[in-house]
């Protein structure tokens, strides 16, 4: 019972942080560009912190393996207390630039972490049903998140959601203390005392490290160049104010996103979880380039719903399969691989996107995100599924 508990604890930290970051993520784009922001400029503040996030997440899992989870869970959560804060003290885009670095640094050390976590306390039949607890628990905070951030906007300042933010992270610190240390089997000290050769691996390493990176990074500038325009999009072709901007992503994101996960995780325990990764991604990806032919809030709101919902199945497989095709002494190492190079994607993406949106229109990014997100599935064909 003794993991059940430590999985439902850090899902319950995870959600609340996902709902604090949700509050603000459909106003973010609508909050730089009030700040004198161009899309090139705007595209370069979120590759910023993308690219910091990005150089930080190898050193974290690192770490994590030697010195345990909580001291890096620890640290990164209490940086990301202060940005949200210090984002409304900005008079121009370029203030932003030190405070979107500092929520870098923040994400760059605890999201390895706390994905690893969950491989610690799990075991390989009961991983994919884990994982979908915690992708639960961060996407309910996602989907209510950017609705109540609107909602706030509109009643009190688009800086007011910013405020509450910072409430949210400042209590999610003493949360995460309480959480005990899981390193265990992943610890490299631990696995040492314990007389674990290190050198049992699934499969080889630098294969496995390889290919879920040419799949992270590819789909990561998929997403990157899709999600800093989106919320602008709504705005300039549709007119939607902030409550609209945030029911287009709880409804287009958080929603579908949250109800495929346990289908999603049944699956990965029943099927090959390779192919899960190649039909899932080949499948959504036509729904981004889509999103650019939307008449109305409407139907951009049920392409991001389809597009994300076929996405989102494969977050269980994923996961679970990254696990199972590494050793137990690599998982923070592997975990901060994936993440590294997924935002190092998100990073590319989000430099590409107001660029493709200043030279060549509002269509363009969306149907190159899709061409992306497509070609995101071709890594998992030389992946192999491991013996259960």
């Amino acid at each position: 019972m003794g993991h059940v508990r430590s999985i439902l604890w850090l899902s319950f930290i995870v959600a609340l942080s996902s709902l604090a970051s949700g509050l603000i993520s459909p106003l973010w784009p609508i909050y730089v560009r009030s700040l004198g922001a161009s899309m090139t400029e705007l595209g370069l503040v979120f590759s910023v912190s993308n690219a910091v996030a990005a150089v930080l997440q190898i050193p974290s899992g690192l770490l994590s393996d030697k010195f345990g989870r909580k001291k890096i869970h620890c640290i990164g959560t209490f940086l990301g207390v202060f940005p949200p804060l210090l984002y409304t003290l900005a008079n121009n885009w370029g203030d932003l630039i030190p405070w979107v670095i500092l929520s870098g640094v923040s994400v760059g050390l605890y999201v390895p972490v706390r994905w690893t976590v969950v491989a610690d306390i799990s075991t390989t039949k009961t991983m994919a049903t884990a994982y979908s607890w915690t992708n639960v628990a961060w996407l309910t905070g996602s989907t209510v998140g950017p609705l109540l951030g609107g909602l706030v906007a509109d009643f009190y300042g688009v800086k007011a959601p910013f405020l509450v933010c910072f409430a949210l992270t400042s209590f999610s610190f003493p949360m995460v203390l309480l959480l005990r240390e899981t390193a265990g089997q992943g610890s490299l000290k631990t696995a040492t005392q314990e007389g674990i050769r290190g050198d049992l691996e699934p499969f080889p390493f630098l294969w496995v490290a390889f290919l879920f990176s040419a799949m992270n990074v590819i789909q990561g500038i998929g997403i990157g160049i899709f999600s800093p325009i989106t919320s602008v999009f709504a705005s300039v072709r549709f007119g939607a104010d902030y409550a609209l901007l945030g029911l287009l992503y709880a409804v287009g994101f958080g929603l579908p996103s949250i109800i495929v996960q346990v289908p999603g995780a049944a699956l990965a325990n029943r099927y090959d979880r390779r192919k899960i990764l190649i039909v899932t991604f080949t499948v959504s990806a036509p729904f981004y380039g889509l999103l650019a032919m939307s008449r109305n809030l409407m139907e951009l709101t049920a392409l991001m719903f389809l597009g994300n919902t076929f996405l989102n199945i494969s977050w269980p497989a994923y996961q679970a399969l990254m696990m199972d095709l590494t050793s137990s002494l690599r998982r923070g190492l592997i975990n901060g691989v994936s993440a590294t190079t997924f935002w190092l994607g998100m990073m590319l993406g989000s430099a590409l996107s107001g660029l493709l949106w200043d030279t060549f229109g509002m269509h363009i990014p969306y149907y190159i995100s899709a061409l992306f997100m497509f070609l995101s599935a071709f890594p998992s064909f030389f992946l192999k599924e491991p013996k259960k």
